[in-house]
């Protein structure tokens, strides 16, 4: 592929170890030429521009206003259309993102019919597992060690295309080697009993091979605290990639990987009820404990239950080994492939005595999954300027779910003896494997026409096949022997195999230098969502494919160079897409396991984003979205059809918008910054008739506030070349908002019908040191 053009938009440059052995990249009759590469590069403005897609890139310095303490779930905030729910204020604890309204992430499940719709890779290296489907922010925890994030709207080329792109994708781009050597080291401290560490080092080319590592380490409480517990958390991501330069290509090894363990506060009451105390109930016959009346309007806005109450401990561990080899093996050719293995765990730890079932006091949950696969293509430079790549991948995961639910103090009879409920004798339980094989072959044609016109068609083939296996009679033997307790597993051994075409094209007309029009169509397919549970609930015969199609139509001005309009990149799109086939999660009181509802959604709306540098010291960003997600089909388990409600937990608009400016004075560089995130209303869902509902969560804006000082030669000592400090509030108003309500089922507290809610952070004061050297 060629290289990215030197500016990108996230302002970061290209690694200098091309500098040191050029790659040749024979068979790209240009640079102009060359597709969209969201995967192996940060696009630049000058990609971004002459693109058939939508595509976002969050630079350094949209990373600045998220902090170093921060992880994905905040970073991502910056782009438009993305909307973030996090249970805490660091890395650690979970999240649920939408792009768009398609969603990936375990934080605030209730309605949500669209997760797992988001692709995920770090440097270019699928982050998911593809049984499950579903990405965790919490697998990346650091966000020191990245260059920038690209997002890209849709399922985008087949060429960048992995198994869960039907919504949209996202490739965080870490550090690359480098030719010269460095080292870079911070410590950063703030609210919430937050601190860490975070370093990257760079050591320099080395007889064409260059290696960066770079890593994290962090800890934190809960603005959500109460009863001597503040919910806390910790993190480390440490990641090192080693590159060989040689003319005409490269080889590079790299690896990844992330530990993230955090409490989770349980949804507050909104308004007390008198059968729901800080005590919570008797374990054994679920009577309410007197005690105070726990909500938001009686013990307070951010406080959470007492641990011995209740409390939930989740876990998540994420391992990348990876390997790149690109070579112009011949004229007009050049080869790709990525070796990949990713390890994967999810564990949850869980005490609730809080009222839905005394057989539910204690959970336990592990979750892991091994993937391994080889991406391989070719790119072919043909007459008439056409750039053709034709290639597939394959990828083979194993993903394994147990999960109980067990009361310890409640006896049990065992052919006659009497024993009590443990982990290898639960109440609730189950335990099973989905072995997933999914297989794809792609081309890609990019098609220049004249200098001005570009037209992108593409075909993949796709090909989904999974083997469920029940194991609860092999992993509780005496419960299934004996008819103890509730087998979630309902389903017997299974297999499913599904192959679809996936048929797109893009085009992009610049009407002149600084204008383009743009538009695109795709479809694109991903295997029946939810693992394990998809299956165990669901006759196999009855399950298929999920399924979008989308359509863009936008326009695009790129000015690199025009009075105060200095690198300057401004796109403005309408989308709609339709999202049929789809899996829905109602958790409800009388299961320990979720219903399902099914159901076919419409999204359409409007992005806007915006980037300028207008005077060299000034930096200013600006993205807008509005959108309208409804249903066009959804039927509950029991409790009938709901066609054309709006869809659950998608503001209607969100705007997020910025300003940095630098002052120079002394031999110092001062960085004032202040930038603005905006939420719009969104309905809410209805746990307790597992539908969506008419009823809005209000719509929130947040004002934020920083100053970054750059130190020079005044520190030139012990080999220093530099020290930051900076200083960051966010949520400088200290507004009080919820970021997230729904209406319970009485899974929580016992009582249906309650409005329960997740508050947002308060103010919060953070300050970090970095040293270059």
């Amino acid at each position: 592929m060629a290289q990215a053009h030197n500016q990108n938009a996230g302002n970061a440059k290209t690694p200098a170890v091309s500098s040191v052995s050029p790659v040749f990249n024979v068979g790209v009759v240009s640079d102009e030429l060359s597709p969209l590469d969201t995967l192996g590069k940060l696009p630049s403005m000058k990609h971004i521009f002459e693109s058939t897609q939508s595509v976002k890139v969050i630079g350094k310095k949209e990373l600045d206003t998220v902090g170093p303490a921060m992880g994905a779930g905040q970073a991502l905030e910056q782009a438009p259309g993305v909307n973030v729910l996090n249970d805490g204020p660091s890395g650690a604890p979970r999240a649920s993102i939408s792009i768009n309204g398609m969603k990936t992430g375990w934080g605030n499940i209730g309605g949500n019919a669209n997760d797992g719709m988001v692709m995920v890779t770090f440097d270019g290296v699928p982050m998911i597992d593809p049984a499950y489907g579903v990405w965790q922010a919490s697998e990346v925890p650091q966000i020191s060690m990245f260059r920038g994030i690209s997002v890209t709207y849709g399922p985008g080329y087949p060429v960048n295309r992995w198994y869960d792109n039907i919504g949209g994708s996202v490739n965080f781009m870490p550090l690359q080697p480098k030719a010269k050597p460095g080292f870079k080291i911070g410590v950063f401290g703030g609210s919430f009993n937050t601190q860490g560490m975070n370093f990257s080092a760079q050591s320099g080319s080395i007889d064409g091979w260059a290696t960066v590592v770079a890593g994290g380490v962090s800890s934190s409480g809960n603005f959500v605290k109460g009863y001597g517990f503040n919910n806390p958390a910790n993190n480390y991501a440490y990641y090192a990639k080693t590159t060989k330069t040689f003319t005409g290509g490269h080889l590079s090894f790299g690896a990844y990987t992330s530990h993230a363990v955090a409490y989770r506060p349980v949804p507050i009451p909104v308004t007390g009820n008198s059968n729901v105390t800080i005590y919570g109930v008797n374990p054994n016959t679920g009577n309410p404990i007197p005690g105070p009346v726990y909500s938001q309007q009686t013990t307070g806005f951010y406080t959470s239950l007492p641990k011995s109450t209740y409390w939930k401990r989740a876990f998540v561990n994420t391992t990348l080994i990876y390997s790149k080899f690109e070579d112009a093996i011949a004229t007009g050719m050049h080869f790709h492939n990525m070796l990949f293995y990713r390890y994967g765990n999810r564990t949850h730890l869980h005490y609730n005595n809080l009222g839905q079932s005394p057989n539910v006091l204690d959970q336990y949950y592990n979750a892991t999954s091994n993937t391994y696969g080889d991406k391989m293509y070719v790119d072919l430079a043909l007459p008439y300027r056409n750039e053709v790549s034709v290639g597939g991948y394959f990828i083979n995961s194993q993903y394994y779910s147990l999960l109980d639910f067990y009361n310890p103090s409640i006896p049990v009879t065992v052919n006659g003896q009497q024993l009590y409920h443990s982990l290898s004798l639960p109440h609730h339980f189950h335990s099973s494997y989905l072995y997933e094989t999914d297989l794809a072959a792609f081309v890609q044609d990019d098609f220049q026409a004249t200098d001005n016109f570009r037209i992108t068609p593409g075909l993949r083939v796709v090909n989904f096949k999974s083997n469920f296996v029940n194991n609860a009679a092999a992993a509780f033997p005496t419960n299934v022997m004996y008819s103890i307790g509730n087998n979630g597993d309902t389903q017997p051994n299974s297999q499913t195999s599904f192959t679809e075409l996936e048929p797109s094209i893009g085009a992009n007309w610049k009407v002149t230098k600084q204008l383009a029009l743009y538009a695109n169509y795709s479809t694109g397919y991903r295997s029946p969502a939810g693992a394990t549970g998809t299956y165990a609930h669901f006759l196999a015969s009855t399950l298929q494919p999920q399924v979008s199609t989308q359509y863009q139509i936008g326009a695009k001005a790129y000015l690199p160079d025009d009075g105060y309009l200095r690198n300057a990149l401004l796109s403005v799109n309408y989308y709609h897409l339709n999202d049929t086939n789809e899996i829905i999660p109602i958790p409800v009181v009388s299961h320990a396991y979720s219903l399902f509802a099914s159901g076919s959604s419409n999204f359409s709306g409007v992005n806007l984003s915006f980037v300028d540098n207008p005077v060299y010291s000034l930096h200013l960003f600006a993205n807008l979205s509005f959108e309208r997600a409804v249903y066009s089909n959804y039927v509950s388990p029991s409790h009938g059809s709901y066609d054309g409600k709006p869809i659950s937990n998608v503001p209607d608009h969100t705007i997020n918008a910025g300003v940095f400016d630098e002052m120079y004075k002394d031999g110092v560089i001062y960085k004032p910054r202040l930038w603005w995130n905006y939420t719009g209303a969104q309905y809410i869902y209805n746990n307790n008739t597992g539908a969506p509902t008419t009823q809005k969560l209000p719509a929130f804006g947040l004002w934020n506030a920083g100053l970054k000082i750059a130190l020079g030669r005044q520190v030139g000592f012990a080999g220093m070349k530099g020290l930051t400090v900076s200083l960051d509030v966010t949520n400088l108003l200290d507004k009080k908002y919820n970021a997230y309500e729904y209406i319970s089922g009485g899974g929580y507290y016992g009582v249906a019908g309650q409005l329960l809610a997740e508050p947002g952070a308060p103010r919060a004061y953070y300050a970090s040191i970095e040293a270059k050297f």
